[in-house]
């Protein structure tokens, strides 16, 4: 349910008095800045788009803030080949990123998984060992919060990345 109420924030109704034409061509120009929007091949220009993002989410920075740009940027768009080597070159040079090895997602997929903690709350990536694509991505908390009632760590967000797809981006 929380992807479907995650899609309709996203994609707004549509106006009745509008046709179809109208409202599919609406949301193609919408789209079109964010959902085909190449990730940066190179480290450093990764890291800068990543660092430009952070003011939305202030409170999570340094390490959790990588993780969770990566994760805004792979939920739009699938990387290419060097755009994966650099998001790999990112989390290997980001200190504070934590390699846990094999990790299987809720799919049953074996991958590796890289992490950050930021006041008692894990950031998890769970990435394809042999192509560096993300399979999963995980939010928890790992201490309850004052006067909770519940005893260890709960999952809070956690989303599986099942397909992986490439259109060409150009008008046809």
């Amino acid at each position: 349910m929380a992807c479907r109420r995650r899609l309709r924030t996203r994609h707004p109704q549509p106006l009745p008095h509008r046709s179809a034409a109208h409202r599919r061509q609406h949301l193609q120009t919408r789209r079109a800045g964010r959902t085909h929007r190449s990730i940066a091949a190179d480290p450093a220009a990764l890291t800068a788009h990543i660092n430009a993002n952070r003011s939305r989410q202030p409170r999570f920075l340094g390490p959790t803030a990588v993780i969770r740009g990566l994760v805004s940027l792979l939920g739009w768009s699938t990387p290419n080949q060097a755009a994966r080597t650099a998001i790999l070159t990112v989390l290997r040079d980001t200190p504070g990123i934590t390699y846990h090895g094999p990790v299987t997602d809720r799919a049953g997929r074996t991958g590796i998984g890289v992490s950050a903690t930021s006041n008692d709350i894990r950031f998890l990536l769970i990435l394809n060992p042999a192509t560096g694509e993300l399979l999963a991505y995980e939010r928890a908390a790992l201490a309850p919060p004052p006067g909770s009632d519940r005893i260890g760590p709960s999952v809070d967000d956690y989303q599986l990345f099942l397909v992986h797809s490439r259109a060409n981006s150009s008008s046809s």
